[in-house]
């Protein structure tokens, strides 16, 4: 099995000694370098040719931020995952905006860490549920629809269309060849992701993001 070559930057070192010990424990990771500052993680990549970066954001120097717009520049095939004790809304954007393939608290790194790099490794984007919620309420408040509904799969489209408009599970499970509960599970993961609560939400939002058309769906 081919491993997982990760950097850890961190200007803690006794979190840095933990986060190695635990990505360590891996068959399939390695850990090939660790840095204490963003200035140092971009001497270090070229020779140590990560896979992934496991970046904090507080570190004296140059900003975790530009650091990060620096690999995503010289390193493309590199992923980022940022590793912080903050989950405001806009430090998890501008983390992402940076270029973040992944964000993770401090608070969750026991827990949620591996499932990030090995995500992130696989060329999908990981984001903590907590930091989730931040994003998604954020593109809600500012009207963003379609960059919100591209975090749903096909299948979770079409069940919140034909949701929106009025379809039973059960008429919607026909219409896709499906169960009436598949049909409920979907719609319960989706509303999970975009942080809905009550159809009459979930209808709004389709609405915006323009896949009713012109259509006036009773709420």
């Amino acid at each position: 099995m081919t491993s997982i070559k990760v950097l850890l930057v961190d200007d803690h070192a006794v979190l840095r000694a933990g986060l190695c010990a635990l990505l360590e424990e891996q068959d399939d990771i390695q850990v090939v370098g660790q840095a204490e500052t963003a200035d140092e993680a971009l001497q270090l990549v070229p020779a140590a040719s990560p896979d992934i970066v496991v970046m904090d954001l507080g570190m004296p120097g140059m900003t975790a931020f530009d650091a990060i717009r620096c690999i995503r520049q010289d390193h493309p095939d590199i992923g980022v995952i940022v590793l912080s004790m903050h989950k405001g809304n806009e430090i998890v954007t501008k983390a992402l905006e940076s270029g973040a393939d992944g964000y993770v608290p401090k608070s969750s790194a026991h827990t949620d860490l591996l499932r990030a790099i090995r995500t992130v490794n696989s060329g999908k984007a990981y984001l903590h549920p907590s930091a989730t919620t931040v994003l998604v309420r954020s593109i809600r408040t500012a009207g963003n629809a379609q960059v919100l509904l591209s975090t749903l799969s096909d299948r979770e489209r079409e069940v919140m269309r034909w949701t929106a408009r009025g379809y039973s599970s059960r008429e919607i499970g026909n219409m896709l060849a499906i169960s009436g509960k598949t049909v409920d599970t979907y719609r319960s993961r989706l509303m999970q992701k975009l942080d809905l609560e009550h159809r009459a939400e979930l209808v709004e939002l389709a609405y915006k993001a323009g896949m009713l058309g012109n259509e006036e769906i009773e709420v």
